[in-house]
C-alpha cells in the first residue's frame, strides 16, 4: 500500500470512532501541553535569573582590595616588619589596571567610617561617604536624577537612598528612647518608618559632615562645608523599600583625604599615603571577568566578583528544569498508557476488518504500517490541541505569579513560551502516539484471520 493509502485509511479509522480518537486526544494533548510548559519554564526561569543576577550583582563587574596578608619583607626602625607596600591598593596600579584588555572603566574607592550628614536646617542622617573619581560614576551604569559630576572642591553626589531619613536629630532621639522603652508598640514604630521614608530635596543642599570620636562620645568633630552637585535616581533592580536604606554620599578623593585629615579617623593615614581600600572595575563582558581576576591578582590584589552566584544559580536551575521535565515526561507516560488501552480497544473491534484484509492479501507490515500511522496522526492532532492548550495553562501561570510577587522584586517572572519549544512539543506527541502505537499494532497483525471470520 501507498503511504496515502495508509493515511487515509488511518484516518478514517480516527473519524469513524470518535471515543477511542477521543480518549487518546485527550491524553496526548495534556502530555504536549505538559512538555510545552516544562521548556518554556525552564528558559523563561533562566532568562529571568540572568536579568536579575545582571541587575542586582553587576555580572560585568570586579571588586579589588588590598592584599594584607603581603608585606615588603623590609624592617622599621623598631626592628618589626614594615608597613607592606606590595599588597597596597595605590593609584599607580589603579593605572595598570585600566590598561588590561578587556577593562572598560576603574573607580578607585576611599571608603570612610558611617558619618553623620547635617543639613543647614538642622536635619541629619547617617550615611556612608565614598571617594571616588564623580565623573567615573555613569561609566558604572548610575544615572543622574538631578544634577552631576563636578569639578569643584567640596562637591558630593548622593545616592537615592541618601535623601530619605533626614529628621530632626531631637525628635529621632526621643523616638529612639520610646522604642527602646517599648520596642514593640506600634504607633512609635509608625513614626520611625514614616520619618524614615520622608524624602528631603538634596539637589544644591549644603551640609557638613559630623564625625563622633569612640574614645569620647562628648567630642564630635565637624567637616568643612559640602554641597551636593547631583542625585542619583534609583538603581535598576532595586526596589525603593530597599534602597531606603542604602545610604551613600560619594566626593571626590581629594575631598575624602581631606575628611581623614580632619576627622584623623582610621583611615587619615592611608589615605595621607596615596593609598586606597577598594576600587571597581567594569569589564567589557563577563566571559572576561575571570580573564581579568587573574591579571589583577598578579599585582598582588584581591580580587571579587560574582560569578559564584551565576553557577549556583544554574544548579539551581538545572534542578527546576530537570523537574519539569520530570513532570512533562510523568504525564507522557500517563498519556501513553491512554493510547495503549485505547488502541487494544480498537484492535479488539476491528478484528473482523483485520481477519478480511488478511484474507485480500495483506501482509503483517502493512497491518503494522496502520496502525503506527493512525498513533502518528493522533500525535500530530494531539499535539496541535496541546499547543492551544499550553498558551492558556501560561497564561494563568503568568496570572498567578503576578498575584504572588514579592514586594521587593523589581518585575515579576513572565513565562513566555518560546517558539522553539512548539515543535518539541508536537514530535514529542507524536513520537509519544507512535511508540505507544507499536503494541496494539502487533497484537493485530498476529490476528487469526481465519479465526475471526468463521465466529463473525
Amino acid at each position: 500500500m501507498r503511504i496515502l493509502d495508509v493515511l487515509r485509511m488511518s484516518w478514517g479509522q480516527i473519524v469513524r470512532r470518535k471515543v477511542v480518537t477521543l480518549l487518546c486526544m485527550i491524553g496526548l494533548s495534556i502530555g504536549c501541553a505538559a512538555m510545552i510548559i516544562a521548556l518554556s519554564v525552564g528558559q523563561s526561569v533562566q532568562v529571568y535569573g540572568e536579568k536579575t543576577l545582571n541587575e542586582n550583582y553587576k555580572m560585568d563587574e570586579i571588586t579589588v582590595s588590598p592584599n594584607e596578608g603581603i608585606n615588603s619583607g623590609g624592617s622599621g626602625s623598631s626592628g618589626q616588619t614594615s608597613t607592606f607596600e606590595r599588597g597596597a591598593l595605590t593609584a599607580r596600579k589603579i593605572d595598570i589596571i585600566a590598561s588590561l584588555p578587556h577593562v572598560v572603566a576603574v573607580a578607585p574607592m576611599l571608603k570612610l567610617d558611617m558619618l553623620e550628614m547635617a543639613t543647614l536646617d538642622g536635619k541629619s542622617s547617617n550615611v556612608e561617604v565614598i571617594g571616588t573619581e564623580l565623573g567615573s560614576l555613569s561609566r558604572f551604569g548610575y544615572r543622574f536624577d538631578k544634577g552631576g559630576a563636578s569639578g569643584i572642591s567640596g562637591a558630593a553626589i548622593a545616592n537615592y537612598g541618601a535623601t530619605f531619613g533626614l529628621v530632626d536629630a531631637e525628635v529621632i532621639r526621643e523616638l529612639n528612647d520610646k522604642l527602646m522603652e517599648d520596642s514593640f508598640n506600634d504607633e512609635f514604630l509608625q513614626q520611625y518608618m514614616a520619618l524614615m521614608s520622608t524624602q528631603t530635596e538634596l539637589f544644591q543642599a549644603q551640609f557638613n559632615l559630623k564625625y563622633q570620636d569612640m574614645n569620647d562620645s562628648s567630642k564630635v568633630k565637624t567637616s568643612s562645608p559640602l554641597r551636593v552637585t547631583g542625585v542619583l535616581k534609583l538603581p535598576g533592580g532595586m526596589s525603593e523599600n530597599n534602597a531606603m536604606y542604602d545610604k551613600k554620599v560619594y566626593v571626590s578623593l581629594e575631598t575624602a583625604r581631606m575628611l581623614a585629615e580632619q576627622f584623623q579617623s582610621s583611615q587619615a593615614q592611608a589615605a595621607a599615603a596615596g593609598r586606597l581600600n577598594s576600587a571597581l572595575v567594569k569589564v567589557e563582558d563577563k566571559k572576561y571577568v575571570a580573564q581579568v581576576q587573574e591579571q589583577i591578582q598578579k599585582l598582588t590584589l584581591m580580587t571579587d566578583s560574582n560569578l559564584y552566584q551565576e553557577q549556583a544559580m544554574k544548579e539551581q536551575l538545572g534542578m527546576y528544569q530537570k523537574a519539569a521535565m520530570g513532570i512533562g515526561i510523568f504525564v507522557m507516560l500517563l498519556a501513553s498508557l491512554s493510547i495503549i488501552v485505547a488502541m487494544i480497544m480498537s484492535t479488539h473491534q476491528r478484528r473482523k476488518q483485520i481477519g478480511v484484509m488478511k484474507v485480500l492479501g495483506a501482509n503483517l507490515w502493512q497491518i503494522r504500517q496502520m496502525f503506527i500511522a493512525e498513533a502518528a496522526v493522533l500525535g500530530v492532532l494531539g499535539g496541535i490541541v496541546g499547543v492551544f492548550i499550553a498558551y492558556g495553562a501560561i497564561q494563568g501561570v503568568n496570572g498567578l505569579l503576578q498575584g504572588q510577587v514579592s514586594m521587593e522584586a523589581s518585575t515579576p517572572l513572565q513565562v513566555v513560551i518560546q517558539t522553539s519549544t512548539l515543535p518539541a512539543g508536537i514530535a514529542f506527541a507524536v513520537l509519544t502516539g507512535v511508540l505507544s502505537g507499536i503494541y496494539p499494532a502487533i497484537s493485530a497483525s498476529r490476528t487469526n484471520a481465519l479465526q475471526v471470520i468463521k465466529s463473525a
